[in-house]
């Protein structure tokens, strides 16, 4: 199994970190994906892909960190994709329930980190909250440079919203969100073609049911596919199997060392 997004840098799972990634076999996890924040988060995310086999990151920065996207980190984003175990550009995107950067901001920055991924080589993975609308603009603008693969994390949107953005070959992560209650996912999980579906746990956030409300890490990420396979009306291993399949194709620097 495989957890495409994660935070393992993160403050409420940074001191449990080691131990956990060296848990990860006996859990039946080939590899998790660490996703970056902001500076900080990338060169911690990048040290521990250097650490250990079974990592790999992302360098990017979040919209809610867009206000303080310079130069210097753009040079140093730039330096840190060139580490082999560097395999998107992400977090990245739009996120207008919190607002903690300036929308005008937001978009500029996402524009602009679409460009520097088509630059690296490297596919984008979004984080996208309350601003579909406006995230679909973006893309739809900076479409010359979307040529490695769009992966839209922890999606949350419509049915017919990932219907139409599967069509353009987009790709959709599901994670804790989807074994909650009033989460209606079995529509949009079954909206999209399933070879575009990824696993993820979003940790240390977003705990699956029956661990909601605790600290979440990779090592619940049986819980999730259990799910969506469930939701999906497919056995375990089969969807265990594609989810493999889809993350390597969509994150080919992976693919290569696998």
């Amino acid at each position: 199994m495989i957890d495409s997004h994660l935070h393992l840098d993160d403050e409420k799972l940074r001191d449990q970190a080691d131990t956990v990634i060296r848990g990860l076999p006996e859990h039946g996890i080939e590899f998790v994906i660490n996703n970056s924040c902001n500076l900080q988060s990338m060169i911690d995310g990048i040290k521990l892909a250097d650490r250990y086999g079974s990592v790999y990151a992302t360098v990017g920065m979040h919209p809610h960190e867009s206000r303080d996207f310079d130069d210097a980190f753009r040079k140093t984003m730039n330096e840190l994709a060139q580490n082999p175990k560097v395999v998107a550009v992400g977090e990245i995107g739009l996120d207008y329930y919190y607002d903690l950067s300036d929308r005008n901001t937001q978009r500029d920055v996402f524009a602009e980190q679409i460009e520097i991924a088509d630059k690296l080589g490297l596919p984008v993975t979004l984080h996208v909250r309350d601003a579909y609308g406006d995230a679909a603009d973006v893309l739809k603008a900076q479409k010359r440079y979307l040529n490695n693969g769009v992966l839209w994390h922890c999606y949350s949107g419509s049915a017919e919203f990932a219907k139409q953005r599967a069509r353009e070959g987009h790709y959709f992560a599901f994670g804790g969100a989807i074994t909650f209650k009033n989460a209606n996912k079995a529509e949009v999980l079954n909206a999209v073609p399933f070879d575009r579906i990824l696993s993820e746990t979003d940790s240390p956030y977003m705990a699956p049911v029956p661990l909601r409300g605790t600290v979440n890490t990779p090592l619940n990420i049986p819980l999730v596919v259990a799910k969506i396979a469930e939701l999906t009306g497919k056995d375990v291993e089969t969807a265990e199997a594609q989810l493999r399949e889809n993350t390597l194709r969509l994150f080919t620097k992976i693919r290569r060392n696998a």
